[in-house]
């Protein structure tokens, strides 16, 4: 197996050959997933950087990595001992890999990326800055074609139907609401790339992207047909039947590249979502740029998917209190645990469950100090064991028939701090903040992003990630365009979208603590000031009163919680055992 230096020297040779002084190699595929099938693992391969988000740059003398907040502990790990430097995104002070490129490299310059991994978006915004300093950017194809010599074939992996049981609407009705988006904006074609649209819109699922129940494909959809481009010969029949059943009709996947060459009219793109190799394919047509009518759609479940993602919770938070008993009941007998024994053990209690497919994540599962790593990844080779005291953080999810979970518990084992208990308790109550929020139609995840961080920043503490994230109904666990987060971009929110509560605190060394449950946008009623929103919070899962320190919170909070506790309660506890529900009496106690 070659080596990172190795690795870089070829990409160095490759960048020489092609008349380049710089190569960016993204996160993405060409289909602009968080997660990526291996062979498009190229950014992790080349520095040995595995987190979900980061960009390296190679030039003929140095070489960088981007990435942030999430895996700058993370980051600096995995770059030990190489030539990688890494660079802090989003810090006060830093310096970007785009003016990094146009300060450290001279007027007429020509930096290389492939324009299948990059948006069109993002394209121009880099070709912008560069072209400012006298650089050049162009489509270099896959600059590791001579670098990865024994990289993986693309996935081919079964694809099978979402039953409309399940998605409340068929294959029919959602290409005729795209439709009608096509016609308002005039256009006779709509390419799409990304993979969770692509199977929300046909209603069928896959295994092809780790974490994700999605499958490699493209699709065109015009005003009478719709082509779905993959690989046919992987369709299970009852895939097969659904699509004629809906008149799609389904090519080769490969047949895509000359399927955009041949498209004529007015075509509809999302400059967001498409990359600038499909962009430029598309020669022979109008390009209108607009969002993709899909993305908003699938954001807002309908009343179908919000039951089942219901149903959901439940099962999963019977799996989740049966793994925390179980946790302590280890942790008070002196048992040795670790990071990969408990994890393993909360997926093997998930895949109990008939409608499991898999887990929605990598589970974050780390003890003490691993918990302030905020995407922490535990060494299934050397997982820390736990200690008689401390604090353990477990962020976790599944993908099962009927919807997606993500959950994030810190619980203690052993008495926790002083430190730790108010720590704690001021996350929780920017936890409890936002859930009880009320607010106009029309507000944004952006606008009430500091609600869930004013407890802490009363005590001078914050945290560097965002406070929500969209959720997938069985598809992506991190879905947009809905997010609660600082900074520019974030869309209103409206009912029926899913998000995620997840303020955190981290201390660098010691521990980390998040807590997080998803919630459901509903309308809250309105008069004289128009109509307003609410949460409705999702997830069935005790919060650890071992670490809550009461006089903190005021007497609106400590009802929240107590009333949360008894919903919990009240739903989980038929399908537990009497040592089970034992616990979870004690674990939702009224305060």
């Amino acid at each position: 197996m070659s080596t990172t230096s190795q690795r870089v020297s070829r990409l160095r040779d490759s960048i020489q050959s092609k008349g380049l002084d710089a190569v960016i190699v993204p996160s993405a595929d060409p289909h602009q997933g968080e997660y990526t099938p291996p062979r498009y693992q190229s950014r992790a391969y080349l520095s040995g950087f595995t987190g979900s988000a980061g960009t390296v740059v190679v030039t003929a003398d140095r070489a960088g990595l981007w990435t942030d907040s999430r895996y700058f502990i993370a980051g600096e790990r995995a770059l030990q001992g190489t030539e990688f430097v890494l660079h802090r995104s989003g810090v006060a002070g830093a310096t970007e890999y785009p003016d990094w490129l146009a300060h450290n490299l001279p007027r007429g310059a020509r930096v290389g990326v492939d324009s299948r991994l990059i948006t069109v978006t993002d394209m121009r915004l880099l070709a912008g800055r560069l072209q400012r300093a006298g650089i050049e950017l162009v489509p270099a194809g896959d600059p590791m074609e001579s670098v990865w010599l024994d990289r993986p074939d693309l996935p081919s992996e079964p694809v099978w139907p979402l039953d409309e049981e399940y998605t409340g609407e068929p294959v029919s009705e959602r290409l005729r609401r795209v439709r009608i988006e096509m016609q308002n904006t005039g256009t006779t074609a709509h390419v799409i790339t990304t993979l969770d649209d692509i199977a929300w819109l046909f209603n069928l699922r896959g295994s092809d992207v780790a974490f994700n129940p999605l499958f490699l494909a493209y699709a065109i959809v015009t005003a009478t047909d719709a082509t779905l481009f993959t690989d046919a010969s992987r369709l299970r029949d009852d895939a097969v039947r659904q699509l004629r059943s809906a008149h799609v009709t389904v090519d080769a996947y490969d047949a895509f590249e000359q399927a955009l060459k041949t498209l004529t009219g007015t075509v509809l793109v999302d400059p967001d979502r498409v990359s600038w190799y499909v962009r430029d394919a598309l020669s022979g047509a109008d390009v209108l740029e607009h969002s993709q009518p899909t993305t908003l759609m699938k954001a807002r479940k309908n009343a179908v998917e919000l039951g089942h993602i219901r149903n959901a919770m439940v099962r999963d938070g019977v799996a989740m209190v049966r793994f925390l008993a179980w946790l302590d009941r280890h942790a008070a007998a002196g048992d040795p645990l670790d990071e990969g024994r408990a994890a393993r053990k909360l997926g093997a209690l998930r895949a109990e469950d008939s409608r499991y497919i898999s887990d929605s994540f990598n589970y974050i599962s780390g003890w003490a100090e691993n918990g302030a790593i905020v995407h922490y990844s535990y060494d299934p080779a050397s997982p820390a064991t736990f200690g008689s005291r401390g604090v353990y953080l477990i962020d976790s999810g599944a993908h099962y028939l009927d919807g997606t979970t993500d959950i994030t518990r810190t619980v203690a084992v052993g008495s926790p701090t002083e430190e730790e208990r108010e720590d704690f308790t001021l996350v929780l109550k920017g936890h409890i903040a936002l859930a009880r929020l009320h607010m106009p139609q029309g507000t944004s995840g952006q606008d009430v992003d500091a609600v869930a961080r004013s407890p802490l920043w009363m005590h001078h503490r914050t945290f560097g990630h965002g406070t929500g994230h969209g959720v997938g109904f069985v598809l992506n666990v991190h879905e947009g365009p809905q997010r609660i987060a600082p900074g520019k971009g974030s869309v209103a929110l409206e009912p029926g979208m899913v998000v995620s509560n997840e303020p955190g605190l981290y201390r660098e060394g010691h521990y980390g603590i998040r807590v997080e449950n998803l919630m459901a946008v509903r309308a809250a009623g309105g008069g004289e000031f128009g109509e307003f929103l609410s949460f409705e919070t999702l997830t069935l899962c005790p919060i650890d009163l071992r670490l809550v320190d009461v006089e903190l919170l005021d007497a609106g909070e400590r009802e929240w919680l107590n009333e949360y506790h008894r919903v919990v309660r009240e739903h989980l506890e038929s399908a537990l055992d009497e040592q089970d529900r034992a616990w979870l009496e004690n674990a939702t106690r009224r305060l």
